[in-house]
């Protein structure tokens, strides 16, 4: 997933980083229904022209922010224990994350932040086409890695290693959305054996 301000001077990354960080405090600290642009520059101490000069408008901050977060995440991912994708470890790679999503205490904290973005967004597709088509790109490109890898470490797929990726992204997806509204929705250890044995 490629970083945004790649190419940017170091001092405007780092008012980047200033703005977004202020908007994810606000976000974590307070919902995202109280985050604004007085909030935002009050927080980050610089002036409404500072702030649009980087982020014109709170929507492409709530892009920046679900960008950066997701770009942490994945990072931590791929530090933490556990198979690695594209190792040819396709199915271990599944396992695993469905045990990390069905752990008790998932998802964390930072992870409902960025749930609650991404339902956000979801809920305004309809009429922000800059919402989903940065939606679709972050989709798109989680896909391709998942076929990538599906392609690479099964030997004889029964379908193709996209259809595949696709019905993943869509069990993880329609998983954390149970969870995040409702802890108790299932059984987690027979919903994970459940998802192995299919």
């Amino acid at each position: 997933m490629s970083d945004p301000a790649e190419g940017l001077s170091e001092v405007a990354r780092a008012r980047r980083e200033q703005i977004l960080d202020a908007a994810e405090a606000i976000i974590a600290g307070r919902g995202i229904q109280r985050l604004s642009l007085a909030q935002i520059e009050q927080r980050a101490g610089m002036s409404r022209g500072q702030l649009t000069y980087y982020f014109p408008t709170k929507e492409q901050i709530l892009l920046a922010v679900y960008d950066r977060m997701l770009r942490r995440m994945i990072g931590e991912t791929r530090a933490a224990d556990g198979p690695k994708p594209m190792t040819g470890q396709a199915w271990e790679c599944l396992q695993h994350g469905l045990k990390k999503h069905l752990e008790p205490d998932w998802p964390p904290a930072p992870a409902r932040d960025l749930f609650s973005l991404l339902f956000t967004f979801l809920a305004q597709m309809g009429h922000r086409a800059d919402y989903r088509k940065r939606l679709s790109q972050w989709y798109a490109e989680r896909r391709s890695l998942l076929a990538a890898d599906i392609a690479g470490s099964v030997p004889e797929p029964q379908a193709s290693p996209k259809a595949v990726a696709a019905l993943l992204q869509g069990l993880f997806h329609g998983l954390d959305v149970q969870l995040m509204m409702d802890p108790d929705a299932f059984d987690r250890g027979e919903m994970l054996g459940l998802v192995v044995r299919l």
